[in-house]
């Protein structure tokens, strides 16, 4: 398994639901979070860095569902580590 370092930024109300999209993928083993960094002077956007271990595969395919469901201005970022 490699392990891959993905970064939500965007709806503070979707943070947990992007999350939890990702842990529920099939393959894909969600491994730690960072706490949110709140983004803008009203908190609304955040910032979450998460971990998830799994094969390349699995892990692109969470990732292209989860940026399926993104709301307008948010992003998904993901990197090997």
């Amino acid at each position: 398994m490699t392990a891959f370092r993905i970064t939500y930024e965007g709806p503070a109300s979707f943070a947990v639901r992007a999350a939890t999209l990702l842990a529920d993928a099939e393959g894909v083993e969600l491994t730690s979070s960072e706490p949110p960094e709140h983004r803008g002077g009203d908190g609304s956007t955040v910032r979450l860095a998460l971990t998830a271990e799994g094969s390349a595969d699995a892990v692109l395919d969470a990732v292209r569902g989860l940026r399926d469901q993104l709301a307008p201005g948010a992003r998904v970022e993901i990197e090997s580590v």
